[in-house]
């Protein structure tokens, strides 16, 4: 029986379209171009390996370039969530009739996950959060967060369900044994997907109640 669902926060808890992590996403190539002199087309180019090499920008550049992990975060997550963010009384009530245990897992840092939590109205919902300083800034999809987070809640995997908008952010939960849902507006429908390590897909967040029915577990009251 699942007893925690482990929610990401970027294009998951409110859709793609909206653009907030497109403005982290430049925040982040400013910073590599303002703060420590970066040619564009060369910033690009080695935030794009640093994603594969290591999961994150971040990450990569503690390793090479020995930011400062802190200054970082500040930075690129000072971005206009308030302007951008609505309020979401449908996700509030979907959260507040879940049995399960929730929490946030984020590779970004706690006070910019509050502030979309906040904006949506369901910070109140989120008991705990883990954020990348909880996993010393090793990102997803990199396998010890997953583990951090085991340890942490002192459950079975099997006992975890997990939704984020990356499949490869999904791929160390299912090795794991976690159950793993994908949210993406490209998929036709809410659907069962068998192969491979994503089990559920669905198009938005608020269809999130299909997936508890296919798992046979109590649905939202309509």
């Amino acid at each position: 029986m699942i007893q925690l669902i482990l929610f990401d926060v970027d294009n998951t808890l409110y859709p793609k379209s909206v653009g907030l992590f497109d403005r982290v996403a430049e925040r982040i190539r400013n910073y590599m171009e303002e703060r420590l002199g970066f040619e564009k087309e060369f910033a690009r180019e080695l935030r794009l390996e640093y994603i594969r090499k290591y999961g994150s920008t971040l990450r990569g550049l503690m390793i090479h370039q020995n930011i400062d992990p802190s200054d970082f975060l500040e930075y690129v997550h000072d971005v206009d969530v308030e302007e951008r963010i609505a309020s979401n009384p449908a996700l509030a009530q979907l959260l507040s009739s879940l049995p399960m245990d929730r929490a946030i897992f984020t590779s970004g840092h706690e006070p910019y996950a509050r502030r979309v939590l906040r904006s949506l109205g369901v910070e109140e919902h989120f008991p705990r959060i883990f954020d990348i300083i909880f996993t010393h800034y090793i990102p997803k999809p990199n396998p010890e967060p997953y583990h951090q987070i085991v340890d942490a809640v002192a459950l079975d995997p099997s006992q975890i369900m997990i939704i984020d908008d990356l499949p490869a952010n999904l791929k160390p939960a299912k090795e794991l044994g976690m159950t793993t849902v994908l949210v993406d507006p490209a998929l036709p429908q809410a659907q069962e997907i068998p192969d491979g390590f994503v089990d559920f897909g669905i198009r938005d967040i608020l269809d999130f109640p299909c997936v508890l029915e296919r798992k046979g577990l109590p649905l939202p009251p309509k």
